[in-house]
């Protein structure tokens, strides 16, 4: 079983990602947030210790790691979920992800979520590593919908608008397909929503003539 799950891990490691401004260290050391949670806390304290080891960056690509591997092997994520495993087993199959060049702050992260039995909380704890991360680096998450694939050259229109809008902020474009808006585009950013779609324009042309038809 625990070959199985090794060998989904690195069946779906995850290759590098694009290019970003490194953050090794911040002043004072201390998260952008405070959230009183287990992955919140967790979270926090890593970053801290990351900040204090100037490794900020390469405590993020181990948590993108671990983020990218319970998102596309459902054997590592169960693994993670699953509380009938032993300390020493799941220290087993981890330690043979670490030879893969962890930061020792990570390998010490690991561990201190083995022995506490939190282990299950590694998915978020690295979601939330992320989030502080790019408040830091000023990366803001988009998703971009459209009826279509967009070409090339429609992305980086896409990308050139965001960036004449906001210069100091680097963007971290995610696309997907929806047939059901018809056309023109959606954009989600956190809670944030922009509705240009023909979809939406088709239903506001029905309400006004729904209107005119009382």
């Amino acid at each position: 079983m625990f070959k199985l799950i090794q060998r989904a891990c690195f069946r779906y490691a995850v290759a590098g990602s694009k290019a970003e401004a490194e953050i090794t260290s911040v002043p004072g050391h201390k998260p952008p947030s405070f959230e009183d949670t287990v992955q919140g806390k967790y979270a926090g304290v890593l970053f801290s210790t990351a900040s204090q080891r100037e490794a900020l960056h390469l405590v993020l690509q181990d948590m993108k790691y671990f983020k990218e591997l319970a998102e596309k092997s459902p054997v590592f994520a169960g693994f993670l979920l699953n509380s009938a495993y032993k300390r020493n087993q799941q220290r087993n199959v981890l330690q043979t992800l670490t030879k893969e060049g962890f930061h020792e702050v990570t390998i010490n992260l690991l561990n201190t979520m083995i022995d506490s039995q939190r282990i299950s909380y590694l998915t978020k704890t690295a979601e939330k590593y992320i989030e502080y991360y790019r408040i830091f680096n000023k990366e803001e998450n988009i998703t971009i919908i459209s009826a279509e694939t967009l070409s090339e050259e429609q992305r980086s229109q896409v990308v050139g608008a965001l960036k004449e809008s906001n210069p100091n902020v680097q963007f971290s474009v995610q696309y997907k397909v929806d047939p059901s808006i018809l056309g023109g585009l959606q954009m989600y950013s956190g809670n944030k929503f922009l509705d240009c779609s023909l979809l939406s324009r088709v239903n506001r042309l029905r309400s006004e003539l729904l209107k005119l038809s009382i």
